[in-house]
């Protein structure tokens, strides 16, 4: 079983490597959700957090789910809720249990 510290970690690791030196990628923790099968993160550009300026905003990014079992990491798009991500989420671990 994964805690926050190691979800954090292998989320932060994968933003790494999918975002650039000129434009990296950092979860925003305080927005974090945790949930019995863990965590989901959100992430925007540095750029963004330190300027607030909209120019230097990411687009398209969602939410990530971090499954503290299995450690898995899965990214999701910005086109639906993150509610109802989460929902979805829950509903394919539950058919997987089965």
């Amino acid at each position: 079983m994964l805690t926050k510290k190691e979800a954090l970690e292998l989320v932060s690791r994968e933003l790494q490597s999918r975002s650039s030196p000129q434009e990296l990628w950092v979860v925003i923790d305080k927005q974090t959700i945790e949930r019995s099968f863990g965590w989901v993160f959100f992430y925007e550009s540095k750029a963004f957090l330190e300027t607030g300026l909209f120019r230097d905003r990411l687009f398209g990014n969602g939410p990530v789910i971090v499954n503290k079992a299995s450690g898995a990491v899965e990214f999701y798009g910005s086109g639906d809720l993150p509610e109802d991500i989460i929902k979805v989420y829950e509903i394919k671990l539950t058919k997987a249990e089965k």
